[in-house]
């Protein structure tokens, strides 16, 4: 089996962050605002794993083809009303902050078992320093059913947790039950263990597959014993509706101890898209985005019984957005092996990689692709733990497996990977919806064997804004042809009308879809200023360009 790497990968150093965070309020913690001293702060001290034992259990796991993980955590319990500092403001409100500090430790996570705040509290966590801050978290970060939290990983071994309180509000939860020690796979390292001979997505080898890449994300699991690591995608479904189903390998959602992970776990996970190179050699990535936690769909019992097919589908908790500009890949569920394709893939938890295919794939047993990878011209592109999970894709740029384990790596580019048959995932292992794809991949029950990706959905007057942010025409001044450019969203059954100068509509067009491109005939038109408008839904988007 693939061992399998995972943690939330920031890019940051420690003295500039190029990441984007959790999902949050912007701000900053009010202690800074008021030049509050950090070190007044209660420190809770917390046991440093034993690393000797932790060491020989990943070695056994690996032995065994389980999970790879990176991190183990410390029970306790911290709250407000149990330790740390208070400080209040003139205006009544207040601030609680304390200290945690687990020795060693490459990065720490918070992870709460009960988390419910009221509008206008606000939680922050950062290093001593200041020089990294995730927050601030709110309300908005609430989980009715099941009050559970989690952060992704503080550098270092010290972290300090604030909460701002207004004025009046009681009622409120904020417990901390673990915090994860993070010993390896961090991006904090300063020789990240992966591979050399991996092909970063910026390189030529992803041009062809831009929109594919952007389907791909990295995923923190949290389970029973501790943290590992996948990959996985973003998959559309028949409706068409955007849907935030991700795509994974079953056996990623099993600990090393042989446990399933538990609904409360799932809304623990994290999902950081776009954590990839800036440029082919790089070592830096752009900004990322997280997302935190999902709802379980359906599954086989693969990472338990070794039966099936070896498929995770789980339901991202919060909103994608434009900035994310994220990309629901296609699939294929047709039974002809691929003659050529990707994978695209985390290994050990890296930047986004992508890995070449050029010969036929061939069956392993009854239910995975096999897969021997090519060398390229800027490496020769294999996977790790960390990968598994990951989709490959045929020649036609759709997803026809996910990775499951394999014997490839930088040192065995010639030995081969399986992967998990898409078609073998729409059976599944009964007749149970949460035990086969197809109701929930193609919920009109239409048959089809082969669905193409799509950009992320305009759904409500809430993309209004981010629609109108993104649209723009090209060139301009144009000649006999314009580009309509949208490419964070794709709108649905749109009408374009250009209007003249006497508000007189001179050119309308209904295409079934504008995705990323659009290119519009305008050689008829006389010179002169126009206005492009799209009405899509009741809503109108409106841009302008000038006819030479």
């Amino acid at each position: 089996m693939k061992k399998v790497y995972f943690v939330v990968m920031l890019l940051l150093c420690w003295n500039i962050i190029n990441i984007k965070a959790q999902q949050n309020v912007p701000g900053t913690p009010v202690s800074f605002k008021w030049n509050l001293q950090t070190t007044d702060i209660p420190k809770i001290l917390l046991p440093k794993p034993d690393m000797q034992r932790i060491a020989q259990e990943d070695e056994e796991m690996a032995m065994k083809g389980k999970g790879y993980r990176n991190g183990v955590f410390v029970q306790t319990v911290i709250r407000p009303d149990n330790s740390g500092l208070w400080d209040y403001l003139p205006d009544g409100s207040a601030v609680w902050r304390v200290r945690i500090q687990i020795p060693d430790a490459q990065a720490l996570g918070l992870y709460f078992s009960n988390y419910h705040l009221k509008p206008g509290m606000v939680f922050y966590a950062y290093t001593p320093d200041k020089k990294f801050v995730i927050g601030g978290f709110t309300e908005l970060n609430n989980n009715y059913d099941i009050p559970v939290m989690a952060t992704q990983e503080i550098p270092g071994d010290e972290v300090v947790v604030e909460l701002f309180i207004p004025k009046g509000t009681t009622d409120y939860a904020f417990e901390i039950d673990k915090v994860a020690y993070f010993y390896r796979s961090t991006p904090f390292e300063n020789n990240p263990k992966v591979g050399t001979c991996h092909v970063n997505v910026i390189c030529p080898e992803g041009d062809n597959w831009r929109d594919q890449i952007r389907g791909v994300a990295k995923v923190t699991m949290v389970l029973s014993d501790g943290t590992y690591l996948c990959s996985g995608s973003l998959v559309n479904n028949t409706n068409q509706d955007c849907k935030k189903y991700f795509l994974m390998a079953d056996h990623c959602s099993v600990s090393g101890n042989g446990q399933p992970v538990t609904d409360a776990q799932l809304l623990q996970w994290t999902f950081r898209f776009n954590y990839q190179a800036t440029t082919c050699t790089g070592t830096q990535s752009g900004p990322s985005q997280v997302l935190t936690g999902a709802y379980y769909r359906a599954s086989d019992t693969y990472g338990q019984t070794q039966s099936g097919s070896d498929f995770f589908l789980c339901e991202l908790k919060e909103n994608l957005t434009s900035t994310i500009n994220p990309y629901f890949n296609g699939w294929s569920i047709s039974t002809t092996p691929a003659t050529s394709g990707v994978g695209i893939h985390h290994p050990a938890g890296a930047m986004k990689k992508i890995s070449t295919f050029t010969s036929t794939l061939t069956t392993y047993g009854t239910t995975h692709w096999q897969v021997y990878w090519a060398a390229t011209a800027n490496g020769h592109g294999v996977t790790e733990g960390g990968s598994s999970g990951s989709p490959l894709f045929n020649q036609n740029k759709l997803v026809v497996g996910t990775l499951s384990g394999g014997l490839s790596d930088c040192n065995n580019t010639n030995l081969p990977d399986i992967y998990g048959r898409m078609d073998k995932h729409f059976t599944g292992i009964g007749t149970s919806n949460d035990k086969r794809l197809k109701p929930w991949l193609d919920p009109t029950n239409s048959n089809v064997t082969t669905l193409n990706g799509r950009n992320l959905c305009a759904t409500n007057t809430n993309d209004f804004e981010q629609i109108s942010h993104s649209l723009r025409t090209f060139p301009n001044p144009a000649t006999d042809e314009i580009n309509i450019d949208l490419s964070f969203y794709e709108l649905e059954h749109p009408v374009i009308h250009v209007i003249d100068v006497t508000n007189k509509i001179v050119l309308q067009e209904s295409p079934e879809k504008i995705n990323n491109l659009y290119k519009l005939d305008i050689h008829d038109l006389t010179p002169g200023y126009y206005v492009l408008t799209i009405v899509e839904k009741g809503i109108t988007y409106s841009t302008s360009f000038v006819k030479n």
